[in-house]
């Protein structure tokens, strides 16, 4: 397990590439943000194509804006309204279990002046693809992760909406393969690639789900999608994106914060708010299987926007990190009906063993307040 040079992410994040300097691709990406992307370029080449999608008699929306109630999807749709001039309709899946302030900043967006479409699916099959994200995929907002990317696309279909704007396009912000870093769309291979988990639809009703229980997880046809015309942005490839300085602008306008402080295994006290268990449960499978978490993304974004150094952010990392959450524990216990045994064994299943210590049996070493223990290959 080694390190980049300049963040703390590991080598064991899914498909980060190191060069032969040691240095990731994402802090990589983020120095051609900062030297070589011409943003004013970018900025009115974006203002071109939303030309094209202007509704110019006000007589119906102009574009989806995908929203959780999170500070990014805010950002979006203040910045397409009041620097671009567009008028967009929200659309907001609803996760299985969103929290108060998750509603509070839906509600704030609201207040702003959007008009907003909330889905809510099935919560009966939703709890049991949770349950199978959680036991068989390593994953316990699987179902959220495919729904938030599914239903603005069905929307657009059924509203005639071509356009839709996503926020960052995460392989630049974090890190992934090469040909999708500049990619400036959204489309149904990028879902499939870096969503689905290996587990399509298709898979589900092979395995019994009744496929109309599924229709709100399920992609338009590609002849749906191109009798619409149906495009997916990244507004993170037109403008510079930093989510701190986003974050700021938000809560100086009103937006809710968590007020405990950063969410369960995170930095950040603005990230992660509408979902009960992406912000606590979700970020700690993740450091079981790749031995990092979100507070490592967080802080690496930190560092690479020049507010913190390595030694500050490795320092955080291994303080905020490696606890089983306890905010929201039996609230998913009692959502997928199992015990605690079944779910701390199931973490277990899932723990990369190469990577936290184990006894001369093979057995994982915990520390006294049961938390596994990774080892330290040095950073």
């Amino acid at each position: 397990m080694r390190y980049c040079k300049k963040c703390i992410y590991p080598d064991t994040r899914p498909e980060q590439v190191f060069d032969e300097e040691g240095v990731c691709d994402a802090c990589r990406s983020a120095e051609r943000k900062n030297v070589s992307i011409n943003w004013e370029e970018r900025r009115n080449e974006f203002n071109k194509i939303l030309e094209n999608y202007r509704n110019k008699d006000g007589s119906w929306w102009d574009c989806i804006i995908p929203v959780s109630g999170g500070k990014n999807s805010c950002y979006q749709a203040l910045t397409l309204k009041n620097e671009f001039g567009m008028n967009p309709l929200l659309v907001n899946f609803i996760p299985c279990e969103m929290t108060e302030i998750g509603q509070k900043n839906i509600t704030f967006l609201r207040n702003l002046g959007f008009d907003i479409i909330q889905v809510g699916v099935n919560r009966k099959v939703y709890r049991k693809m949770s349950s199978k994200g959680f036991f068989d995929l390593g994953d316990c907002c699987w179902p959220e992760h495919i729904g938030i990317f599914t239903t603005p696309v069905r929307v657009a279909v059924q509203y005639n909406i071509p356009l839709i704007i996503w926020g960052e396009n995460s392989q630049l912000e974090y890190g992934g393969p090469a040909s999708w870093r500049e990619k400036n769309c959204l489309d149904r291979n990028w879902l499939e690639q870096f969503q689905m988990l290996g587990c399509r639809i298709s898979d589900l009703i092979d395995e019994g789900y009744d496929r109309k229980d599924l229709i709100g997880y399920e992609y338009p046809s590609d002849e749906e999608l191109k009798k619409i015309g149906v495009t997916g942005l990244f507004l993170g490839y037109y403008i510079f994106w930093d989510n701190m300085v986003q974050a700021q602008q938000m809560i100086d306008m009103g937006f809710t914060v968590n007020p405990d402080g950063p969410c369960e295994g995170g930095y950040y006290n603005f990230e992660n708010l509408d979902c009960k268990w992406i912000g606590g449960l979700h970020d700690y499978m993740k450091y079981l299987k790749y031995g990092y978490g979100r507070a490592t993304d967080q802080l690496c974004i930190e560092i690479r926007n020049g507010r913190m150094d390595r030694s500050e952010a490795l320092k955080l990392a291994r303080e905020l990190e490696g606890k089983i959450p306890k905010k929201y524990h039996q609230d998913y216990l009692d959502f997928i009906g199992c015990t605690d045994k079944e779910f701390r064994d199931n973490l277990d299943k899932f723990t990369n063993k190469k990577i936290f210590e184990k006894d001369n049996d093979g057995k994982l070493i915990r520390d006294e307040n049961g938390d596994v223990i990774k080892i330290d290959y040095g950073y």
